[in-house]
């Protein structure tokens, strides 16, 4: 007997895929997945967008797992970054995939974010990891 049910078509590995839920009464978490590129930000970036002009105070990147990342798209961060300080939004970086963190260390951009250890952390305000740079209180 064979099953004839539809089955879901695979995820292309090349793809970026971004689910960004609430967290707390002012924060967003935002699960990253694939490949993170400039350009695949920037089709996938509206997510990212959108949730600055949600009210959230606090919007986590979770970052564990990316498979493929290069340098293009911490330009793109940045921006987003810049963004996000003028909306009165702080962004944190968490659990960098292997991937991530030898790009930040490759290209020096570790110094211009904070990432942490965890979400956890990055949610509770933790430290960041080490080398990283101390990170502000959050906007009020």
């Amino acid at each position: 007997m064979t099953d004839d049910r539809p089955t879901a078509p695979p995820r292309d590995p090349t793809a970026l895929e971004i689910v960004c839920e609430a967290v707390g009464e002012d924060g967003a978490l935002c699960r990253i997945t694939g490949t993170l590129t400039a350009d695949s930000l920037h089709q996938a970036g509206d997510g990212l967008d959108i949730t600055l002009r949600t009210g959230a105070r606090l919007l986590v990147l979770d970052l564990a797992r990316i498979l493929v990342c290069d340098a293009s798209c911490f330009d793109h961060l940045l921006r987003l970054r810049e963004d996000a300080v003028a909306a009165g939004v702080e962004i944190r970086l968490s659990a960098a995939s292997p991937a991530v963190e030898r790009v930040l260390d490759e290209t020096g951009r570790r110094s211009d974010f904070a990432v942490f250890e965890s979400v956890a952390d990055a949610l509770n305000g933790s430290p960041p990891a080490p080398g990283c740079p101390v990170v502000p209180g959050r906007p009020g």
